[in-house]
């Protein structure tokens, strides 16, 4: 990869990016953080129908009034221009509480229970509610037309020290009823290419979703129970909240910045087909398997070097992509997996081309054909065709070759690096990019050798192998260098040197290696 250091954000646990800037100070009050007060406040609630709307119905999913069901609530304000907020769900019985940092203005929207946004929560005196210390309010669905149907949400205080006040900043746009402030949709500091009310860019807002499926909206994950979003806590006491932290100081927040937070089991390598944009979903082939891959608002991609998250990820990708996927999910136990991670790069560097699709595998050179001008390759328990075109390009022994000059110095039994566009778990039929010889070195002990045919006998490993000394062979002995059939004039036998081939003496399917270098040691 040209780029060394790789950014992801942090999987795991609820993670909602843009959520309740707590720990921040300054800005609106700022609240008072001396000893024995705290700058915290719940404000509970209650939402009901009005008396010209048709009686309200308690369900499940908190209160339904003709069809209109009111489910979740969320609390949103900004602090040094920055997007803070709050969300909880709203019970049975219509009843709600939330945790708000004092000295703020906060506006309140209501979400049914798909979570999508219906009422924006205004007051007779306001739009916005102000909060200096706990208190408690009221939410009245109303019917402004009297067709039976709320329309409406009004919000008056009960007790407490909260009030309704006039905000500006806050206001939902009547031109763009879309249930939020207008500068608020325009905030966005939490690192993603979305606004910050919709950091995983799926279309609802992240502090009434459940991204951890716990029951908990992640809006109200506090798993310490000290009052402060889970994501928001300050753990290095630095007056920023984790989710603006950069450590490094390299410009990335640290919850984009790479590290090994990212909870997987598994890096694969494959291709990918069959993109369902509706469903959020792909076929995903590795190692002759196909797997159903899900992406989720906390998948996290990179696409040539830019970084996304959640279900715009599905629409970086197209089919025959070659990705490296990450996931936690056992891959021997099924084909249904969901992604953590995956990447798509750009290959422009020292090698002289752009690709985005391509198969780095390691096997064995069986036979040659320079007539067609291909060999035969064996990798994975599979035998493929592999094609030399004028494009290809080689590395033997740190000298470079093309096309068919690639040919002239690969031998049967040679273990090489192969680099192909072509899909290897489809085709047998297969084209190189590039080749590369790769190089073992091991110490044996020379028993015997034959000038007239050119070979050495010698001992590794407990066995005996049969070298062969070729034109292009280099001998280092006492300190001199000799060439090809000239190495036998300055051999010994009974003497241990170091031998290096291009062949594979480890896989055991050889007794006979050629050898390109020849060093007596010491």
């Amino acid at each position: 990869m040209k780029k060394e250091l790789k950014r992801k954000a942090i999987i795991g646990g609820s993670l909602s990016l843009s959520a309740l800037l707590f720990a921040c100070g300054g800005g609106g009050g700022g609240g008072d953080t001396t000893t024995g007060v705290t700058p915290y406040a719940t404000v509970s609630g209650t939402v009901s129908a009005s008396s010209n709307t048709a009686a309200g119905v308690v369900s499940a999913a908190g209160i339904n009034v003709n069809g209109v069901d009111v489910a979740y609530i969320a609390a949103m304000g900004i602090e040094n221009g920055k997007l803070v907020y709050t969300a909880d769900d709203i019970d049975s019985n219509g009843n709600f509480d939330l945790n708000l940092k004092t000295g703020l203005d906060y506006a309140f929207i209501l979400f049914d229970s798909s979570r999508n946004p219906v009422f924006f929560v205004n007051g007779t005196t306001g739009n916005a509610i102000s909060v200096n210390s706990s208190g408690s309010v009221t939410i009245t669905l109303v019917d402004t037309n009297g067709d039976g149907t709320p329309d409406a949400a009004q919000v008056a205080q009960t007790q407490g020290s909260v009030s309704v006040v006039s905000n500006p900043d806050l206001e939902d746009d009547p031109n763009d009823p879309d249930y939020y402030p207008e500068s608020i949709e325009g905030i966005d500091y939490g690192g993603s290419p979305n606004p910050d009310y919709d950091e995983d860019g799926d279309g609802y807002f992240d502090g009434v979703e459940d991204n951890d499926n716990d029951n908990y909206v992640d809006g109200k994950e506090d798993s310490n129970n000290n009052g402060i979003p889970d994501v928001y806590e300050d753990e290095d006491s630095d007056g920023l909240p984790n989710y603006l932290d950069d450590s490094d100081g390299d410009g990335y927040y640290d919850h984009i910045d790479e590290d090994d937070s990212d909870y997987y089991r598994y890096e694969m390598k494959g291709n990918v087909s069959n993109i369902d944009t509706t469903n959020y979903t792909f076929d995903f082939t590795y190692n002759n398997t196909t797997y159903t891959v899900s992406v989720t608002p906390q998948t996290v991609c990179e696409i040539y070097d830019a970084y996304y998250t959640g279900y715009e990820c599905i629409n970086r990708i197209k089919d025959n992509d070659y990705i490296e996927l990450k996931t936690s999910d056992d891959i021997n136990a099924t084909t249904n997996i969901t992604a953590v991670k995956f990447e798509l790069e750009n290959y422009d560097d020292d090698d002289n081309y752009t690709y985005n699709t391509r198969y780095e595998v390691y096997g064995t050179v069986t036979e040659i054909d320079t007539g067609t001008q291909s060999f035969q390759f064996y990798y994975n328990n599979r035998y493929y065709t592999v094609t030399v075109d004028n494009n290809t390009k080689c590395e033997y022994n740190d000298m470079y070759y093309y096309g068919a000059d690639c040919l002239m110095y690969l031998s049967p039994g040679n273990y090489i690096e192969l680099k192909t566009y072509d899909n290897i778990f489809e085709y047998t039929e297969i084209t190189a990019v590039e080749i590369e010889k790769k190089k073992f070195e091991i110490y044996g002990m020379i028993s015997a050798y034959d000038d007239t045919n050119n070979t050495i006998t010698f001992r590794w490993n407990n066995t005996d192998y049969t070298g062969l000394i070729t034109e292009t062979t280099k001998c280092e002995i006492n300190d001199r260098y000799y060439y090809g059939a000239d190495c036998f004039t300055a051999m010994t036998t009974g003497a241990y040197y170091e031998i290096k081939t291009y062949d594979n003496i480890y896989d055991g399917n050889t007794d006979t290696i050629t050898i390109y270098e020849l060093e007596l040691e010491d």
